[in-house]
């Protein structure tokens, strides 16, 4: 019990006092004084493995806590348009694996409106959207390479370009204006531009489904350049032939402060290498 104590750093009885009144507490004995030695009782082995294992737990928390503190950990909510999967974003996510491995990333894919509003309310921290917004009052922006536009057109076996007439025969494929629309006024326009009648045979949120409706033949869709990166059976992709199409922008966005400690972290960590 001396020794204990010394390693404590405080006296004897005042620790002989403190087991006692553990021992009153839990109801049990803890150690068998015999001899003047002591030896853990069956409950005494029993309570000191659990007692380790709490104030590792607890060991564990505090350092939870001062690294959620200095933002070196917590969890950050990161919204993402599907044309940030092909480059931008997995590029930042092995980034911020190796420089801030206590990050938990939460990810949603969600339309730009949709990011918008849920900065506003708080439900992510962080977007890939395409601009513009028409609130940089209240976000921090932070502007990404634009991406030249692309067909997908239904796999035909060629590898030449197509002109905006092939596409126009096609019928086009394009996101809702709603999710998009000055990027969607200035594709429509460029069709106008070129004297093309362009048909929108149908509307797709996302570029996954807009290549499946291209493999099954039902148009051709207008994509940034990146979504090469995916093969997709039945379709190909193609340059686009004497046409002035708009590129598609890509920024990443965030509340303007207050923000947690792991949110500007992270935020600092994605704008490394770029700007």
């Amino acid at each position: 019990m001396g020794r204990a104590a010394q390693r404590l750093g405080m006296a004897q009885p005042p620790l002989s006092q403190s087991i006692a009144r553990l021992e009153a507490e839990l109801g049990v004995r803890l150690f068998d004084r015999a001899n003047r030695r002591l030896t853990l009782t069956q409950a005494g082995t029993v309570f000191i493995d659990e007692a380790r294992a709490s104030v590792l737990h607890a060991d564990v928390a505090l350092a939870a806590a001062r690294a959620a503190e200095h933002g070196a950990a917590g969890v950050v909510r990161i919204g993402f348009d599907s044309a940030a999967l092909y480059g931008p974003l997995p590029d930042r996510l092995a980034r911020l694996r190796r420089r801030l491995p206590g990050a938990q990333v939460k990810l949603g894919e969600l339309s730009t409106n949709d990011q918008l509003s849920a900065l506003t309310r708080g439900g992510i921290d962080i977007g890939f959207a395409h601009p513009p917004f028409g609130t940089g009052d209240r976000l921090d922006i932070f502007d990404l390479p634009a991406q030249t536009t692309i067909a997908a057109v239904p796999d035909d076996r060629r590898d030449s370009n197509v002109g905006l007439a092939e596409i126009a025969a096609l019928g086009l494929i394009l996101f809702p204006a709603a999710q998009g629309p000055v990027l969607h006024a200035r594709i429509l326009d460029s069709f106008t531009t070129a004297g093309v009648d362009v048909p929108i045979v149908q509307e797709a949120n996302r570029a996954l489904t807009m290549l499946a409706l291209v493999s099954a033949g039902l148009g051709a869709a207008l994509l940034p350049r990146s979504v090469q990166r995916l093969t997709f059976q039945g379709v190909r992709y193609a340059d686009i032939a004497g046409a002035d199409l708009p590129s598609w922008p890509l920024a990443m966005i965030a509340r303007r402060r207050p923000q947690a400690p792991i949110v500007g972290q992270v935020w600092r960590i994605f704008c490394e290498g770029e700007g």
